[in-house]
C-alpha cells in the first residue's frame, strides 16, 4: 500500500508539502503545477487519503515566546539580528511564524498553542511556565537559556567559555583588581511577572573564576541600558577604593555608560582602565578608544532554532539537542591582551 512517502517522491517534493498540501494549508506557498503533480501521484499509486492517520492536525508554522518587549527587540541589535535570523530562515523552509508573544507588553493567555508545529522561547522563561507550554506543545525551542532543565532543545551563545576567556587575558596582562559591571538575570513568566536575580551567566562565570584565582570579587548590577552603566560605574568610582585597573562589562551598550563615566572622572580607557565587553554592536568600534569586544553571531543562532523546530515538525528526531554557538573577542584599543 502506498504511503505519504511515495506520493512525496513520485511528485519529487517533500512528505511535509504533500501533506501540507492534502490538509488544505492555507499558509503555504505552492503552485498549482506543483499540485496538480501531487495529485496525479496519489491517483497514480491509488492513496487512499481517507485512511491517512493523524493524531492531532498541527501546523507547518512556528510559534514564537518571546522575554523582551517588541520595542527591545527593535532597539537592541542582538535581539534584532536574532529575529531577523528567525524570520529569514522560516522564508527559506516556507514555516509560517505568524504568531508572537513578547511577554513584557502585557501579554495574552497563550491558546492554541498545541496546533502549531512548535514553539521557539527567547530568553529565560522561568521553569515552571516552561511546563506549562509543553503541556499544550512538546515541540519546545529555547534559545539563550542554557539553564533550563525541562527537557527541549536548547540554542544559545558560549558566554561563560568567552568570560573565562577574557578574565584569563586581563590576569595574563598583570590585571588583579577586575571588577564586572553587567544587568540582572530576569526571569520571566507567562503573566508577564519579572523576577530579578543575579543567576546570570556572565556573572556567575566572573564571581567562580574569581575565587578560584583567590582575588577580589567586585561587581555592580542593573537594567542593561547605558545611563545604568553610567550609574554603576559612578557608584564605583565613589566608594574611595582603588578604581579597578580592568572592567568586564556584560554588554556594549552598557559600556557606553561606562565609557562616559570614566571620561567625566579623566580616566583613560585603554590605559588606566582596560575594558572588555559583549556584543560587538556597531557603535563599539567608534567609541574614543574603540571598544575590545564580544562577537556573538545572532543571526545564525536565531536561523538554527528555525532548522531545530522544522526537525521537530517533519518529526525527524525526537531526542531534544542542544546547540551552543561560538563567538570571538575582537580586539581594539579598550584592551590590547599581551
Amino acid at each position: 500500500m502506498a504511503g505519504i512517502r511515495d506520493v512525496a517522491r513520485r511528485a519529487g517534493v517533500s512528505a511535509t508539502t504533500v501533506s501540507r498540501v492534502l490538509n488544505n494549508d492555507t499558509t503555504l506557498s505552492v503552485g498549482n503545477k506543483t499540485k496538480e503533480k501531487i495529485y496525479q501521484a496519489v491517483q497514480e499509486l491509488n492513496y487512499d487519503i481517507s485512511k491517512r492517520k493523524y493524531v492531532k492536525k498541527r501546523y507547518p508554522s512556528i510559534g514564537v515566546i518571546a522575554t523582551i518587549s517588541r520595542q527591545s527587540e527593535v532597539d537592541d541589535p542582538y535581539f534584532s539580528d536574532l529575529r531577523s535570523g528567525m524570520e529569514e530562515e522560516a522564508r527559506r523552509l516556507h514555516l509560517g511564524m505568524n504568531r508572537v508573544y513578547n511577554l513584557s507588553d502585557n501579554p495574552k493567555a497563550w491558546h492554541d498553542l498545541d496546533k502549531l508545529g512548535a514553539i521557539i522561547v527567547i530568553g529565560t522563561v522561568d521553569e515552571k511556565s516552561v511546563q506549562k507550554l509543553k503541556e499544550q506543545n512538546s515541540q519546545v525551542i529555547i534559545v539563550d537559556n542554557p539553564d533550563i532543565q525541562t527537557e527541549a532543545d536548547l540554542v544559545y551563545a558560549g558566554f561563560e567559555r568567552m568570560t573565562r576567556y577574557i578574565l584569563r587575558l586581563f590576569v595574563e596582562a598583570g590585571h588583579r583588581d577586575i571588577a564586572y559591571i553587567g544587568g540582572y538575570n530576569i526571569d520571566i513568566d507567562e503573566k508577564g511577572t519579572k523576577s530579578f536575580n543575579e543567576n546570570e551567566k556572565r556573572l556567575r562565570t566572573y564571581r567562580q573564576f574569581m575565587q578560584e584565582q583567590g582575588l577580589n570579587i567586585r561587581y555592580k548590577l542593573g537594567n542593561w541600558e547605558p545611563l545604568e552603566g553610567k550609574r554603576m560605574t559612578d557608584e564605583l568610582l565613589a566608594e574611595g577604593k582603588n578604581f579597578p585597573t580592568a572592567l568586564l562589562v556584560g554588554s556594549d551598550p552598557l559600556s557606553v555608560g561606562v565609557y562616559r563615566s570614566l571620561q567625566t572622572a579623566e580616566k583613560t580607557v585603554g590605559k588606566e582602565v582596560a575594558i572588555a565587553s559583549f556584543d560587538d554592536i556597531e557603535i563599539a568600534e567608534f567609541l574614543t578608544p574603540n571598544l575590545t569586544t564580544v562577537a556573538i553571531n545572532a543571526s545564525e543562532i536565531g536561523k538554527a532554532a528555525v532548522r531545530l523546530a522544522k526537525e521537530r515538525i517533519d518529526h525527524i528526531r525526537d531526542e531534544s539537542v542542544i546547540m551552543t554557538f561560538p563567538s570571538k573577542l575582537i580586539v581594539r584599543e579598550s584592551f590590547i591582551p599581551s
